[in-house]
């Protein structure tokens, strides 16, 4: 089976965000710890605190700065929070071209629990000093597992059932991915 490539995937993460995230700002769904976002204008950068958790953007683009670090996420790179974090942040968008994005919270019980099923398997990123904030790249099979919340998502006796499964899969994936050392680390915290 061929993948689809990550603009087709990005095509289509969008479109579902586009049809779910109806609301200006932050939409709860009926999967505990996954919110929607949407913004129509920009929003000039401003003080925010974010818990741990999972950004993923289909369309628009944010910046988060720390200190004298700047990460971007948007539809080529995510953010992950790894510990409750104060920083300031700002939104590219227009009523054109909205920012859609998916905020999935990190629950430290399903990270705890990945982690020893891993017990060493995957070593991806370096495990050196843990950081509260990353952007990275976001690949093909992180999209897709983000695709799947985002269709589950559109019926909600679905998303009751097989959301946090899917969730699961995400936290999985981010573990594994260029930057997962990180948030290993801070698990350990």
């Amino acid at each position: 089976m061929t993948r689809p490539d990550l603009q087709t995937t990005n095509r289509r993460m969008t479109t579902l965000l586009g049809s779910l995230a109806t609301r200006e700002g932050i939409q709860p769904t009926v999967v505990d710890g996954v919110q929607l976002m949407r913004a129509s204008k920009p929003i000039p950068r401003m003080q925010v605190l974010y818990e741990p958790g999972i950004v993923i953007v289909g369309q628009g683009r944010k910046r988060g700065y720390l200190g004298d670090r700047v990460y971007t996420y948007d539809a080529h790179n995510y953010l992950v929070l790894s510990v409750p974090l104060p920083f300031e942040c700002e939104t590219e968008a227009s009523p054109e071209l909205p920012l859609l994005a998916v905020s999935i919270r990190v629950d430290l019980g399903v990270l705890g629990e990945l982690l020893m099923k891993m017990a060493g398997s995957h070593q991806s990123g370096t495990p050196a000093m843990p950081q509260g904030i990353y952007s990275t790249k976001l690949d093909a099979r992180l999209s897709e597992t983000t695709v799947r919340l985002l269709e589950c998502l559109t019926y909600p006796a679905e998303a009751r059932i097989l959301g946090t499964q899917i969730v699961r899969e995400i936290t999985y994936r981010v573990l594994c991915g260029e930057q997962g050392g990180a948030l290993r680390a801070a698990a350990a915290l």
